[in-house]
C-alpha cells in the first residue's frame, strides 16, 4: 500500500507543478499597455466549476492520506538487547557524574540535569515511575519538575540535590536481565565514588526500558534504595545518598521524537476510513488509497481547467 500511496502523491506533486506552470505564464505578469475597457466576460461551464473542484478534491485528497496514515501501522522498533542497556547505563552514570563536575566548576549545572532527564528518561511518552532512594516528604516523582528538583534541588523544600554531591564515578552490577521486545528491565547494584573522599557506596537499582518513536532508550522505570542492614539503621560510613538521575551523552541530539504529520484530523480520517470500508468493502488503508486517488485525480484535472 505504500508504493501505491507514492504513485498519488507523486499525481498530487504534479497538479502543483502544472498549477505553478500556469501561474508562471508571461499573461498574468504582463502589464497592459494602455487601461481599456474590459471585454464582456465570458465564463465557460468548466471555468464556473475551478473552485469548487478543487475544494473537493483536495479535500478528499487529505481525508484519503489520513486514512491512509493512521491505517499503516508504525515501524516496528528494535528489540532492547542486553548491550543497549549496559550502553544506557554508562551514559546515565555518566550524566550523572558530568552534573557533578560543571556543578563543582560553577557552571549551569541545572540546565546540565535538565537535558539529561528530558533526554533519558520518558516523561514526555508517558507514565514514568521514578521512586529515589532519599525521598520522604515527596517519595515518587511522577513529573520532570519533580525528578530535576531531585537531582540538583529547586521544587522540592526536602531535596539536597543528588547530581551535585558530586560523584567521580558510577559502576553498575547488573544481577538480572528481563527482555522483552522493545521493553526491558534490568536490577542489581551501582556504585557511586565520593568525588571528594573516594568512599565507593552500593545501592539497589530496577531499571525498566522502552523504545521512543526514534528507536532511542528510554527510562520508564527507576527505583533505588540502600540496602537492607538489618534494621541497625544507616551506616555510619556511608555519605548521603540519593537516587542517581537518567544521563545523556552531552552532544545528544533533540530527544523529541518527530510526530507523523497528518493531513487531515484523525476524527475525520476516521469517519473517511470508516466511511468508504462499508461502501467498498476493503480495508482502511485500500479505503484511504480510493480516497487519495479521487483526490489526486481532482487536482490534476483542475490545473488543467
Amino acid at each position: 500500500c505504500r508504493g501505491s500511496a507514492h504513485t498519488l502523491l507523486v499525481l498530487y506533486m504534479l497538479s502543483l507543478t502544472t498549477a505553478a506552470a500556469a501561474f508562471a505564464s508571461p499573461s498574468l505578469h504582463t502589464a497592459p499597455a494602455r487601461r481599456a475597457a474590459p471585454p464582456v466576460a465570458v465564463q465557460s461551464p468548466l471555468e464556473s466549476l475551478r473552485a469548487p473542484l478543487q475544494t473537493a478534491a483536495a479535500t478528499l485528497f487529505s481525508l484519503g492520506l489520513a486514512a491512509q496514515l493512521t491505517a499503516a501501522p508504525l515501524p516496528a522498533s528494535a528489540d532492547i538487547t542486553k548491550a543497549d542497556i549496559i550502553a544506557a547505563e554508562e551514559r546515565w552514570g555518566d550524566g550523572i557524574v558530568r552534573v557533578g563536575e560543571i556543578y563543582s566548576k560553577g557552571g549551569d549545572y541545572k540546565s546540565a540535569a535538565k537535558i539529561l532527564v528530558d533526554l533519558m528518561y520518558g516523561y514526555d511518552q508517558g507514565p514514568v515511575l521514578f521512586k529515589p532512594t532519599k525521598a520522604a516528604e515527596k517519595e515518587f516523582r511522577v513529573t520532570p519538575g519533580e525528578a530535576y528538583s531531585y537531582f540538583v534541588t529547586g521544587q522540592e523544600v526536602e531535596d539536597k540535590g543528588f547530581a551535585i554531591h558530586p560523584w567521580s564515578k558510577v559502576r553498575f552490577d547488573n544481577k538480572q536481565f528481563l527482555l522483552k521486545g522493545d521493553t526491558a528491565a534490568a536490577m542489581g547494584n551501582y556504585y557511586f565514588t565520593d568525588a571528594k573522599t573516594g568512599e565507593e557506596t552500593k545501592v539497589d537499582f530496577t531499571f525498566g526500558y522502552n523504545r521512543d518513536l526514534l528507536g532511542n532508550m528510554r527510562i520508564n522505570l527507576h527505583h533505588s534504595s540502600l540496602p537492607y542492614n538489618g534494621g541497625a539503621g544507616p551506616k555510619p560510613a556511608a555519605p548521603a545518598l540519593a537516587v542517581a538521575a537518567p544521563a545523556a551523552p552531552a552532544a545528544a541530539p533533540a530527544a523529541k521524537p518527530a510526530a507523523v504529520a497528518v493531513a487531515a484530523p484523525f476524527d475525520a480520517a476516521a469517519a473517511a476510513k470508516s466511511a468508504t470500508k462499508a461502501v467498498t468493502g476493503g480495508t482502511a488503508a485500500t479505503a484511504g488509497e480510493a480516497l487519495m486517488g479521487a483526490g489526486a485525480l481532482g487536482l490534476v484535472l483542475n490545473s488543467l481547467l
